[in-house]
């Protein structure tokens, strides 16, 4: 009886429990790779916002040693 009780348990986890758990690596797979991508594409635009106010900083500076001189 304890073994009809565990190959049901088996049965239960193989046809069940395995493909529902493997379909959640999968989907957990898919979402870390969406939230790389995102993760990225917003350190490239702070990048790029860094430059962009680098720059524009020089030019102030620039443009104040001009008045000055």
């Amino acid at each position: 009886m304890s073994d009809n009780v565990l190959q049901t348990l088996q049965r239960l986890v193989q046809d069940v429990i395995a493909p529902d758990v493997r379909e959640l690596k999968v989907r957990q797979d898919s979402f870390e790779k969406r939230v790389e991508e995102r993760f990225n594409s917003v350190e490239r635009q702070i990048s790029s916002l860094e430059k962009q106010s680098e720059a524009q900083y020089k030019g102030i500076l620039a443009a104040i040693s001009e008045a000055k001189a």
